[in-house]
């Protein structure tokens, strides 16, 4: 928004979501390692040292509920940003009409007050009338030469 009445407010842009703040990166990247572990897990990488069935099943079953927890809240910070998004998109759209309502009102103030100036009589140009005198218009008859006589006469 303009800080000065000097041109029209620029109209808001809907913005589809606000930007991720470190929350979401953090829990965005929790959520990538835990599905990474989880594949580990299934493929029964070396990096775990599982001897027991009953440790693969516990650390498998942990890390899925622990990767659904966290994709969940991804999904919900993802719906909470898109709301914010819109919350401050109908924050500005009122934001514009207040400050377009005030612009289009110092315009017309304006053009009323330059209306006013122009229409005043101190600053117009009071007529003044020139007297004019005649002027006499000399014409010089040149005199005829020899040969515009010779083509008269043959005429």
């Amino acid at each position: 928004m303009p800080k000065t009445f000097d041109r029209a407010p620029e109209l808001p842009k809907m913005r589809r979501r606000i930007g991720r703040d470190t929350t979401e990166l953090l829990i965005t990247t929790l959520a990538l390692l835990s599905t990474s572990g989880i594949v580990a897990v299934m493929i029964r990488a070396s990096v775990f040292d599982i001897t027991s069935q009953d440790e693969y099943d516990f650390i498998k079953y942990f890390l899925i509920c622990t990767s659904a927890f966290l994709w969940l809240t991804v999904i919900r910070l993802e719906f909470t940003a898109k709301g914010k998004a819109e919350i401050l998109y109908e924050t500005q759209m009122n934001e514009y009409e207040l400050m377009r309502t005030k612009w289009l009102e110092i315009a017309s103030q304006k053009m009323e007050i330059e209306a006013k100036r122009s229409m005043d009589n101190s600053n117009l140009v009071q007529p003044t009338v020139l007297k004019s005198e005649p002027v006499e218009i000399k014409q010089v008859i040149a005199a005829k030469n020899e040969s515009d006589s010779i083509s008269n006469d043959s005429a």
